[in-house]
């Protein structure tokens, strides 16, 4: 396999993993009961383990706060080393998602990149970046920036499944502005399907959809800047019961994975843990 292919096929993944999620479009009320929710994922590439990715997030009846980090491992780590250690927290509002504070630092061999993203009541997030980069060779306007909320909180949106309906079981579209670019991934529900994960962590429906990624403004990802198209992306979403949520359950994402020109990148779930706290206290 070409060495200088493999940033680019991970990173893919890394942009699928961290950003499968949708925001909010109608008033939220995502938890009865504050709950404490964990996944984790190892991520393979054609049948060879180099990394896991996971998400703790805490929910309250009208706030979150929620962290997540990826890692690359093992053989993987000879062509490209990565961690990213990234935070969140925010409000549900009546208006939708509100986040806070987006705290984002990246290790790539000895690269060292932090990104922070501070919301004020205008919406527009004040960007602190260390190293600092040029936010005018790639620009994104305030407007585009309000679009867009960080990662982190939506990852906590789809576990929450705020923007879930019968209608559309997958989801809507992710509006992202991660401080560096500007995007949207579209959901397009397929089939639902049985799944039944070897760790026995999932046996029943879920739903299988594909994932797009539209580039608004802003970097762009390596593999876009190359001239080429990032590749089908699909996730298969679990909904897990919970009599603290407010729809009844939490949607989960339960595999991810991406086809390739040179094999398929996959991520599955291998734990999993919902906690809803008996106190109505953060």
């Amino acid at each position: 396999m070409p060495k200088v292919s493999v940033p680019s096929l991970l990173a893919a993944l890394t942009v699928w993993l961290l950003n499968a999620a949708q925001a909010a479009e109608k008033p939220p009320g995502p938890s009865v009961r504050p709950a404490h929710v964990s996944v984790e994922y190892a991520l393979d590439f054609i049948g060879i383990p180099f990394g896991h990715t996971n998400y703790d997030i805490h929910i309250s009846r009208d706030s979150y706060r929620a962290s997540s980090h990826f890692e690359t491992r093992g053989i993987v780590s000879a062509f490209w080393e990565s961690t990213i250690d990234a935070s969140a927290s925010g409000q549900f509002t009546p208006a939708g998602m509100l986040p806070r504070e987006y705290d984002s630092y990246h290790r790539r061999g000895q690269k060292r990149q932090r990104v922070k993203l501070t919301y004020g009541t205008d919406r527009i997030p004040l960007l602190v970046a260390e190293p600092p980069y040029d936010v005018h060779k790639y620009p994104v306007t305030d407007a585009q920036k309000k679009e867009g909320i960080d990662p982190v909180s939506n990852a906590t949106a789809i576990l929450a499944g705020l923007s879930q309906s019968a209608a559309k079981p997958c989801g809507t579209t992710a509006a992202v502005f991660d401080g560096r670019r500007r995007y949207d991934i579209d959901f397009t529900w397929l089939r639902d399907e049985p799944v039944k994960l070897q760790n026995g962590l999932f046996d029943g429906k879920a739903h299988l959809c594909l994932l797009h990624y539209n580039q608004i403004a802003g970097f762009k990802p390596k593999i876009l800047k190359e001239g080429r198209a990032l590749p089908p992306a699909y996730v298969l979403l679990g909904e897990i019961p919970s009599a603290g949520s407010s729809r009844g359950h939490y949607l989960v994402p339960l595999k991810l994975w991406a086809w390739t020109g040179f094999g398929t990148v996959t991520g599955t779930l291998t734990q999993m843990n919902i906690e809803e706290e008996t106190s109505t206290k953060d």
